[in-house]
């Protein structure tokens, strides 16, 4: 599993403990602001990316069984203007965990990413109308070019699903990268204000634990065939309608105080311009599989319900 200590990655190990998988080795760095996601979780080992590839791979290589590969850890920042770091992390380690997984003859699961569409009109993952606009998005545009063209060389299934917009528990430690619901709800408990760019955003959005269950039902069920996956909540959400979810939540729970006017607490503002060119404006998980679907749905809901639960536990 790796990113296992990450935010997607430790959902993914709690999904796997509960339904009763404990076997479980983690690679990931030794981030001290990821920990904490790790408190409650069950896994044998531990290994540091950081060592570097030819460790990496000799540390798993030498495990006496493997069932299955989940490869979730990524450089994700948009803003990395680093090309060689971030290839090297998100193309050529994937090679190598997908490489293990398929001389050991079993399926290998990853993430994917939205961000390979761009603001293309077409965000369909059988179609070939990717225009990534960011390192990000090309290094995972890259690999999943790599695993399409290889199909026919690896041992057993490889599967890759593009992640829209995940929220949920554990995305404490990320910054400035994690999802804009946590986002607006630490601005507006910790600053009194939403900061929300002009214009019209409108992104689909997917729920962790939902995430995670879909690569398990794609893992285990050997009727998922290899190939690439949208796996959103298929219902795109507004930046706005958010920002207002959070208002509404906050003010209900007298986190804020109520005020006639719930609009005074959200604050419009330009978008910078070195941000534009790489900003996503409108994402859709288009044709996504009905299976997906069944799992990822109620995403508005189930933010009101992340909402609360961070209040709840007074994060």
């Amino acid at each position: 599993m790796t990113g296992g200590a990450g935010f997607v990655g430790s959902n993914m190990v709690r999904t796997l403990n509960r339904y009763g998988i404990k076997d479980v080795v983690i690679v990931d760095d030794y981030d001290e602001s990821k920990m904490p996601n790790l408190l409650d979780l069950q896994f044998t080992d531990y290994v540091d990316y950081n060592d570097g590839m030819d460790a990496v791979d000799r540390k798993l290589r030498s495990l006496p069984a493997i069932e299955g590969v989940f490869h979730i850890g990524a450089d994700a920042d948009v803003l990395d203007y680093n090309p060689k770091h971030m290839m090297m992390l998100n193309y050529e380690y994937s090679k190598m965990y997908c490489q293990i997984a398929s001389d050991r003859k079993v399926p290998f699961v990853y993430a994917s990413s939205s961000a390979v569409y761009g603001n293309s009109k077409e965000q369909d993952a059988a179609s070939k109308n990717a225009k990534p606009h960011n390192i990000y998005a090309w290094s995972k545009w890259l690999f999943d070019k790599y695993t399409l063209a290889n199909q026919g060389k690896f041992g057993d299934r490889v599967m890759g699903f593009r992640f829209f917009n995940v929220f949920g528990w554990g995305e404490f430690h990320k910054g400035k990268n994690a999802n804009i619901v946590y986002r607006f709800y630490r601005f507006l408990k910790d600053e009194g204000k939403i900061p929300l760019f002009k214009g019209d955003i409108v992104r689909d959005h997917v729920y962790a634990e939902d995430v995670t269950e879909v690569l398990y039902q794609a893992m285990t069920n050997k009727q998922v065939k290899s190939g690439i996956y949208n796996l959103g909540g298929n219902n795109p959400i507004s930046h706005l309608q958010i920002a207002e979810l959070v208002v509404e939540v906050l003010m209900d729970n007298q986190v804020v105080p109520c005020i006639s006017d719930p609009s005074e607490y959200i604050e419009r503002i330009d978008m910078p311009e070195d941000l534009r060119s790489k900003f996503q404006f409108y994402t859709h998980s288009e044709n996504q599989d009905e299976w997906i679907s069944a799992i990822t749905k109620n995403n508005y809901e189930k933010m009101r319900i992340y909402i609360e639960n961070l209040i709840k536990h007074k994060v």
